[in-house]
């Protein structure tokens, strides 16, 4: 709650008006958020994959009158199945649209870097039955890299170097403000991509459709 002691202003309020501790933040997001509360609700008791004439009721009662854009900017057909076009629609209009503004908002007063988990072959939860379709980058997915937790599958031996990587950039960050990537707000809103085959620039604007969202809110 704001206007108490603990926090005067709103999130909200303090980054647009630049009152907050102004040091270097790393802030980020995953490809494929969405994916990970989608296959849970999957695989919980009672549940299935989701029916394809369930897409369009759950569209319309999430976004109400901005479900027609949505569903016409997100067609069923352009998705191998109905999870993985609500975990699309949900993770571009809820994590990274929103993280994105965030990025934007923060760059205005802090030296700020911004990046991209999007690993495709990321290890599954241990003991949990194969789901309906590839987690990727979901919501749970990058503390497999980072620590030792029976929770998940293994990470493959070929992903050692990626995570070794990560891990490091990640502490050097924490040890000194710093890495050897740009500043979002130095090369035009630079987002680094974080995955085993290569490190760039990811085109997260156009991958994650923030013209659209930014228009429909």
């Amino acid at each position: 709650m704001s206007g108490t002691k603990l926090m005067p202003l709103s999130p909200r309020e303090a980054l647009r008006s630049g009152r907050f501790n102004r040091v270097p933040v790393l802030i980020g997001v995953n490809h494929d958020e969405e994916r990970g509360r989608g296959l849970g609700q999957e695989l919980a008791p009672g549940g299935a994959p989701m029916e394809p004439e369930a897409y369009e009721p759950a569209i319309r009662e999430e976004f109400g009158d901005r479900a027609d854009g949505v569903l016409k900017r997100y067609p069923l057909g352009a998705f191998p199945s109905a999870g993985e076009a609500l975990a699309t629609v949900r993770t571009d209009a809820a994590w990274s649209a929103p993280t994105l503004d965030t990025a934007r908002l923060l760059s205005a007063w802090a030296p700020t870097r911004m990046y991209e988990f999007s690993e495709r072959d990321t290890p599954w939860f241990d003991a949990y039955p194969t789901p309906s379709f590839d987690q990727r980058a979901q919501h749970m997915s990058e503390p497999a890299y980072l620590f030792d937790m029976d929770l998940f599958q293994e990470v493959k031996h070929g992903q050692a170097r990626f995570r070794d990587r990560m891990i490091s950039t990640w502490v050097e960050f924490a040890d000194s403000g710093r890495t050897n990537r740009p500043h979002f707000q130095e090369a035009g809103g630079y987002v680094q991509t974080l995955a085993s085959d290569t490190w760039r620039r990811a085109d997260f604007t156009k991958d994650h459709d923030y013209p659209f969202w930014k228009n429909h809110r």
